[in-house]
């Protein structure tokens, strides 16, 4: 194209009607040198040309001076909320100053590229999670890498309690175990090991005729395993 204002670079061509001429420029004043393919201008730059061929003299020169407008960086993602220690999980929303812009993220530490994937909504984090995103948009530079790391600490379901309590009793009892986590599955032992969930589910009374040491832990979706309740009944009472 013809001098003017362009904005991050141009790329020009010059060309020359008279067959056979030979195109000379230069961009700095200096000497001259053959013309052999299209320029591309990333400064403020003018453009000087003639073309000589045998036989005839030389062209005027012909001037164009091209003023390179540097492209704007797209402003820096920023996150909502910011990166921190929450309980459970958290939902990350990710913002962008500059109109148009498109948000690529990454949720496993590495650095986001165009190809990466695109922001459309809200991020759901349950895992501890480093969130680094870029911003792109059209005669803009990319923005700078946003970066947050969200520490998600996994709530611990509550330990088991026994009903009735342990103690010593004249007769045998029945024992009922709850737990006051939503959706808790409880594992016990009666031999006085400590329960995983390889252990025994519970699904109902305990009858203790002997003395039994009964321990339970309670697991369920969303939280770490519980300590692990205890209590002992004593029957008969001395025993």
């Amino acid at each position: 194209p013809g001098g003017g204002t362009y904005t991050g670079s141009v790329t020009v061509s010059i060309s020359e009607a008279t067959s056979g001429a030979m195109i000379y420029y230069t961009t700095d004043g200096s000497t001259p040198r053959v013309y052999t393919g299209a320029l591309t201008f990333t400064q403020t730059t003018t453009l000087q040309a003639m073309a000589a061929a045998s036989g005839m003299t030389n062209s005027a020169v012909a001037s164009a001076t091209y003023i390179i407008q540097q492209q704007q960086q797209v402003a820096t993602p920023t996150f909502s909320p910011g990166g921190g220690t929450y309980t459970g999980s958290v939902t990350v929303t990710i913002r962008e100053a500059t109109s148009g812009a498109t948000i690529h993220y990454t949720t496993d530490g590495s650095t986001p590229t165009t190809p990466s994937t695109q922001y459309t909504g809200p991020i759901a984090v349950s895992t501890t999670t480093t969130l680094n995103a870029i911003a792109s948009a059209p005669n803009y530079t990319q923005s700078a890498v946003a970066s947050a790391t969200y520490t998600i600490q996994i709530p611990q379901a509550t330990a088991p309690t026994f009903n009735p309590p342990g103690g010593s009793y004249l007769l045998p009892q029945s024992v009922t175990i709850s737990d006051s986590t939503p959706n808790a599955t409880i594992y016990y032992t009666t031999d006085g090991n400590t329960p995983t969930t390889s252990s025994s589910q519970y699904t109902g009374p305990i009858t203790v005729i002997r003395t039994t040491t009964i321990k339970a832990i309670a697991v369920a979706p969303g939280y770490s395993a519980s300590f692990a309740g205890s209590a002992t009944y004593t029957y008969p009472p001395g025993l």
